[in-house]
C-alpha cells in the first residue's frame, strides 16, 4: 500500500532545469511510477548517489511514498565512508542516475542490487530518511527521521516565510538535509517552483565551489525569489557584490545556516542587495529549529523558534522536543527520545534563540577562562576577510588562529591590522595571539569542515598540528 501524496497536483511548474519542466501533476506520476517499482523489489532500504536533478527528487518522494528508508549519500564522502554507510544502513539497492534512459525502467536512473546484506541494521519504527551527519570524530553518524516529522519542519517553513509560489534556486547538494527539507519540500508545500542545478551548472565540485562566476551567472540568470545557503556560501556572494555583482531583485529571502553568523555582517550582505535572515538547526531536529524572516527578526539571535518546536534551556544547553527525532542508527538505546540535547549552549528572548557556543566547543585555556571560540570567530567573519576561521586555545596560555582568506587581493598586512583592531574590543583572555593562514584548505574531503561547513576542530587540530604546534612558542607583541 502506498502513502498519501502531501502535495498538490496541477498544471503549474514544480520543477525545472536547464532542458526540461516538469508540472506538478507530471511530478506525482514520475513519483507515483517510481513507487510502485520501488515496492515491487519488496526492499526495505535504499542510498541514492546523484546529483542535484529531477530523479533525486522523483525517488526521495517516491521512498517515502512506498514506506521505504531512503539514505542520501553525501558528495564529498569519502570511498571509506560510502562503504561504511552501505555496511551499517544495510543498503539493499543504490538508486543512481544515467545519462541516458533506463530502458528497463523508462527512469533516468538506475536501481542496483547490492549483494552483500546482512539484515542486522538497528532502524527505530517509522524511519523513512537516514541522514549522515560528518561525525566530530570517527565514523559519520545516522540520523533517523520520519517522514511525518520531515513534513512538519517544512510546513513550519513555508509558514515562516510565507512566500506563496516561490521560485527557489537549490545552491546547495540534495543530499544536505537543509537543502532537501526547506528548498524542496517547504517550495513544494507553498505551489512553488524549484530550480535544479547540476554541481558543474552551479560552479561545484562535489561540496566546493570551484568556479564562482558560474553560480553567479546561475543566480543573475534563473532570478530566483529565495536561496539556502551556509556561511561560507554568504560571505562569497558580499564580496561578490562588494567588487560589483549585482543581486538580482528577484531575491526576496536568503536563508543562511550551518554556523553562527555576526549581524554585521548580515547587515552588510542586505546593505548589497543580499536579503540574508539566519537560521538554526541540527539533523536531529530534521535540519531547523529557529529562523529569522522579515517579520519576526532579531540579527543577534539565530532565529524565531518555529511553530512546532518546543525550546528549553537546561543548565545553559539548548534543549528540543517537537521535532520527533527517532534516534541513531544501530544504537537502540538512543531510540525514541522525548527530547534533543542539541550541545548548544545559548538562551530565548521573547520567542527568538541566541546561540553563544557549543558546550563540547568551549575551550579551557591553562589559566582556567572558559572560552566560546565561535564568538570571537564570529568577531572575525564580520570584517568580511576571510573565507574559514578557526580559533585554537584549548589548555593553553593564549588563543592562536588558522585563516584563508575571501580575496587574494588581502595581504599579510591587513590581516595583521584586522586581528589587532578586534583583539582591541576582546578581553585580554579572547584575544588572539598568534594567527597563521591555512597551509591546505580545510574541506570536508579532509574531514576538517562538515557538509554545511562548519569545522570539525578535533579533526582541524590533527590535521595542521604542524601548523598550530610552533605557534604557542612564538612570541606576542602588542602593538
Amino acid at each position: 500500500m502506498l502513502n498519501t501524496y502531501p502535495f498538490d497536483v496541477n498544471n503549474d511548474v514544480a520543477l525545472s532545469t536547464a532542458s526540461t519542466q516538469v508540472t506538478y501533476a507530471h511530478l506525482y506520476e514520475a513519483v507515483l511510477s517510481r513507487a510502485q517499482y520501488i515496492k515491487q523489489l519488496n526492499a526495505q532500504r535504499f542510498a541514492i548517489i546523484a546529483d542535484n536533478g529531477l530523479e533525486w527528487v522523483f525517488f526521495d518522494l517516491a521512498c517515502q511514498m512506498a514506506n521505504c528508508v531512503l539514505v542520501p549519500v553525501p558528495a564529498f564522502f569519502s570511498a571509506a565512508q560510502q562503504d561504511h554507510l552501505f555496511t551499517s544502513a544495510d543498503i539493499q539497492y543504490v538508486i543512481s542516475e544515467r545519462t541516458l534512459v533506463n530502458p528497463e525502467t523508462g527512469f533516468f536512473a538506475s536501481v542496483t542490487e547490492r549483494h552483500n546484506q546482512h539484515n542486522t541494521a538497528l532502524i527505530p519504527d517509522g524511519t523513512s530518511k537516514i541522514t549522515f551527519t560528518s561525525g566530530s570524530t570517527g565514523q559519520p553518524k545516522g540520523v533517523c527521521l520520519s517522514a511525518q516529522s520531515q513534513l512538519t519542519v517544512a510546513q513550519s517553513l513555508a509558514k515562516a516565510v510565507d512566500i506563496p509560489k516561490v521560485k527557489h534556486l537549490a545552491v546547495l547538494p540534495l543530499s544536505l538535509l537543509l537543502e532537501n527539507i526547506a528548498g524542496i519540500y517547504s517550495p513544494l508545500l507553498s505551489g512553488g517552483q524549484i530550480v535544479l542545478a547540476s554541481a558543474q551548472e552551479r560552479g561545484f565540485e562535489g561540496s566546493r565551489l570551484v568556479n564562482p562566476q558560474t553560480l553567479l551567472t546561475l543566480i543573475s540568470t534563473e532570478q530566483p525569489n529565495t536561496l539556502i545557503l551556509v556561511p561560507e556560501l554568504l560571505q562569497f556572494l558580499v564580496v561578490a557584490a562588494s567588487n560589483g555583482w549585482q543581486p538580482p531583485s528577484s531575491l526576496a529571502f536568503i536563508a543562511v545556516g550551518g554556523g553562527l553568523v555576526s549581524s554585521q555582517l548580515l547587515s552588510k550582505a542586505r546593505h548589497l542587495g543580499l536579503p540574508v535572515f539566519q537560521g538554526y538547526g541540527l539533523s536531529e531536529c530534521c535540519s531547523v529549529v529557529a529562523l529569522n524572516t522579515p517579520a519576526q527578526q532579531n540579527d543577534s539571535a539565530v532565529g524565531y523558534c518555529l511553530a512546532h518546536n518546543q525550546v528549553e534551556i537546561v543548565a545553559e544547553e539548548i534543549v528540543v522536543s517537537g521535532s520527533h527525532f527517532l534516534g541513531y542508527l544501530n544504537d537502540a538505546d538512543s531510540f525514541y527520545p522525548d527530547k534533543v540535547a542539541t550541545g548548544d549552549l545559548g538562551f530565548c528572548e521573547n520567542g527568538f534563540l541566541h546561540v553563544s557556543g557549543r558546550r563540547k566547543h568551549l575551550l579551557i585555556n591553562s589559566w582556567g577562562r572558559n572560552i566560546s571560540p565561535e564568538w570571537i570567530e564570529a568577531e572575525l567573519f564580520a570584517t568580511g576577510a576571510f573565507q574559514h576561521i578557526v580559533v585554537l586555545g584549548d589548555a593553553k596560555p593564549y588563543l592562536t588562529a588558522l585563516y584563508s582568506l575571501a580575496s587574494p587581493n588581502i595581504d599579510r598586512r591587513y590581516v595583521d591590522a584586522i586581528f589587532h583592531t578586534v583583539n582591541e574590543r576582546l578581553p585580554d583572555y579572547a584575544r588572539v595571539f598568534v594567527w597563521e593562514a591555512f597551509p591546505e584548505l580545510p574541506s570536508p574531503q579532509n574531514g576538517c569542515l562538515t557538509a554545511t561547513g562548519k569545522p570539525v576542530r578535533t579533526a582541524i587540530s590533527e590535521f595542521y598540528d604542524g601548523t598550530i604546534s610552533p605557534m604557542y612558542f612564538k612570541q606576542y607583541k602588542q602593538e
